[in-house]
């Protein structure tokens, strides 16, 4: 059968196709991506809710291996660091094995802008004291009770974003070890 000719179906997309198609996708990319983009306030909420969550496991390996726990925080260093009492003796060397056995956590630093301080924000409710840090030694021990040790001690550790004034958080600790986020929002805490 000469003079028939059999049309193939095309198959594939064009050049053109694909680029039409690749430009949508960067336009719908550049609507939508700075939605998604995290705000300086919910990195320093978030750091806030990190260090209430070591708190609280700390406060937990203190009751379930009825040894002393300490938490201390390093202003300059930008971080915190968990030990555990694990020879038993109530003294804490702050050594390379304490940190070991408790665990837990290592030494955790603060990212994102994140940053030990408080700014120009008043004090939390209830928890009057200077600084960014309002705990004795900048520490705080729990008992094998899981209690603070020594017992009733209370503070506060601020934190603040080094890129926005405004973003500010903290953590309260009472007396009897509970653990409380704070965020500085409109001129108040809450």
């Amino acid at each position: 059968m000469i003079g028939v000719h059999v049309r193939q179906a095309r198959r594939g997309f064009t050049l053109i196709e694909i680029l039409v198609v690749i430009v949508m996708i960067g336009i719908m990319m550049a609507i939508v991506v700075p939605h998604f983009r995290v705000s300086n306030a919910a990195h320093v909420r978030d750091a806030a809710r990190l260090l209430a969550s070591d708190l609280e496991l700390a406060r937990t390996k203190a009751l379930t291996t009825t040894s002393r726990v300490r938490v201390v925080f390093d202003v300059a260093g930008q971080q915190y660091t968990g030990y555990l009492d694990d020879d038993r003796d109530s003294v804490f060397a702050q050594s390379a094995g304490e940190v070991n056995a408790l665990a837990a956590f290592r030494p955790r630093v603060f990212t994102d802008g994140v940053q030990i301080g408080r700014g120009a924000t008043p004090d939390v409710p209830g928890m009057a004291g200077a600084g960014a840090i309002t705990l004795p030694n900048s520490r705080v021990q729990f008992a094998t009770m899981g209690v603070t040790d020594p017992f009733g001690t209370t503070g506060v550790v601020y934190l603040r974003s080094s890129l926005d004034a405004t973003a500010v958080a903290a953590v309260s600790i009472t007396g009897a070890a509970g653990v409380r986020v704070w965020v500085y929002r409109g001129g108040a805490w809450q």
